[in-house]
């Protein structure tokens, strides 16, 4: 078994180098998305990386329509024994230079952003640090909370002596400031590899490594502001167009999206959701109802300006994917594809035939019918029993599976997961007379998704979030 060795000064530089050069590309590609979306009034028209006369801002530049020009400062940390905190800031005189370039960039009232990016974790410790507001990075407005002799105003005196200003010019710093933390490298590989995939491209580990090589070779070259029309002709050249682009659509009941804020849409719900943990958060917490977050996803076809080929990203759990799904539906003339770890599943694929298995359990209670998507892992039991006993009219309970079996990795393939979608939905035509369909996902987030794509010509549907255990609680309802 072979481990990681400490890097020297060489392999720190050059890792830090890389890391820069993804997310330039980074940069590039939403850049590129933007262009050819049309989802922003003030697009990225060129990106800048080294670029002289912009003082510590010259890491990445983003030169946009009008102003505000963006201005990046990239930091790469080899461990995290150091978090980011006024220490740090201090040590490195990473404060007093950003705020000297704000002063220069912002001499003749010129609007800007500044940002510092690194994989460094925030000191919470920090009272500063700790108020930064987790959707845009800002420090403000909590920052400028407080009198002089509360523990902020005692802290911004700290800071402002370190800024090598005062007060007052470290909130107007602040003002255009923000820290983008905790991007490590693995999340960078994860976001360029999607918006890979938004910009029809392709979006594999070789994909990737190409375009932070080509970053790589501009700087060589002294090539320090790329426009839009060189990076269109670089996918070209290196030969990544797989596909036409998607418009991105995101939405965040589980935990942010930090690509949202490049989406044509984005519905942020974090806030409105129980649990002080990602993975605990499934229900809204009152005031906030599952009708109300069912009234925000229906409003998203009309805010895709016409655009119909969507790639639907964010986190959210299976029926918040169904009824998103359902919105974006195939039979309206949308085409939905959704990322399901290294592959795009998109109701383009071709689908195949005999490729679920079910078996089914008469209850009497009603003219209802359940269907259990039994995919992910087997527990069709314990939502059988869920289903068993509850008051619901549901006269049938019908548990669908592939016919290779369930588990994580039962859905191998694009093409499968279209296949089953497809499958399931026939199967529960077939079995609808006079009632309702109550829905029941067992699977990957992708193939929730694609069944709702796929969802017509059925009968009004009840989709059951999973609270845990044997318990489940009605989320949505769809006509179809």
């Amino acid at each position: 078994m072979t481990t990681n060795q400490v890097p020297g000064a060489s392999g720190v530089r050059i890792a830090g180098d890389d890391y820069q050069w993804l997310h330039v590309w980074r940069c590039c590609l939403e850049a590129l998305h933007e262009n050819s979306t049309g989802n922003t009034v003030n697009p990225v028209v060129a990106v800048g990386v080294e670029e002289p006369n912009v003082g510590n801002g010259d890491d990445i530049v983003l030169h946009r329509l009008s102003a505000p020009n963006t201005y990046v400062q990239v930091k790469y940390a080899v461990d995290n024994r150091t978090p980011l905190n006024l220490s740090y800031l201090d040590a490195q005189g990473v404060l007093r230079k950003l705020v000297a370039t704000h002063t220069a960039l912002t001499r003749d009232e010129t609007q800007v952003e500044i940002k510092l990016l690194t994989n460094r974790t925030p000191d919470h410790e920090d009272i500063l640090i700790a108020g930064r507001d987790s959707r845009d990075g800002r420090l403000m407005p909590r920052a400028g909370l407080g009198g002089p002799l509360s523990r902020k105003g005692k802290a911004r005196s700290e800071w402002a002596e370190i800024a090598g200003t005062d007060e007052a010019g470290l909130l107007r710093f602040f003002d255009d400031f923000q820290l983008e933390l905790a991007y490590d490298l693995e999340r960078l590989r994860k976001d360029v590899s999607l918006l890979m995939t938004a910009n029809g491209l392709r979006s594999d580990a070789a994909a990737v490594n190409l375009g932070a090589d080509w970053i790589s070779k501009q700087v060589i070259a002294g090539h320090r502001r790329i426009t839009i029309e060189e990076i269109s002709a670089a996918v070209d050249s290196m030969n990544l167009i797989a596909g036409s682009p998607w418009t991105r659509i995101s939405i965040s009941t589980i935990k942010r999206d930090q690509l949202a804020s490049h989406a044509a849409v984005d519905l942020d719900w974090v806030d409105r959701i129980q649990g002080d943990v990602d993975w605990h958060r499934i229900e809204p917490a009152p005031p906030a109802t599952w009708d109300d977050l069912a009234s925000d996803i229906r409003k998203i076809p009309g805010e895709l300006h016409g655009n119909k080929r969507v790639l639907v990203t964010g986190h959210f759990r299976q029926a918040t994917g169904f009824y998103v799904g359902a919105e974006l539906r195939r039979v309206l003339g949308f085409e939905v594809g959704i990322r399901q770890g290294d592959q795009l599943w998109t109701g383009e694929e071709p689908s195949d035939s005999g490729v679920i298995t079910s078996n089914e359990e008469q209850t009497g209670a009603g003219s209802d019918v359940a269907i259990v998507v039994n995919v992910a892992a087997d527990a069709a039991k314990a939502a059988a029993e869920w289903i068993r006993s509850t008051v619901l009219p549901i006269g049938k309970i019908i548990v669908v599976s592939p016919v290779l079996g369930t588990g994580p990795k039962a859905v191998a393939t694009p093409r499968a997961a279209n296949s089953l979608a497809i499958a399931i939905r026939d199967l529960a035509r077939q079995n609808v007379g006079t009632g309702e369909v109550h829905l029941f996902l067992i699977g990957p987030l992708g193939l929730a998704v694609l069944l709702g794509h796929h969802w017509n010509r059925v009968a009004r549907t009840h989709a059951y979030e999973h609270l845990g255990g044997s318990n489940y609680v009605h989320a949505f309802t769809i006509d179809a």
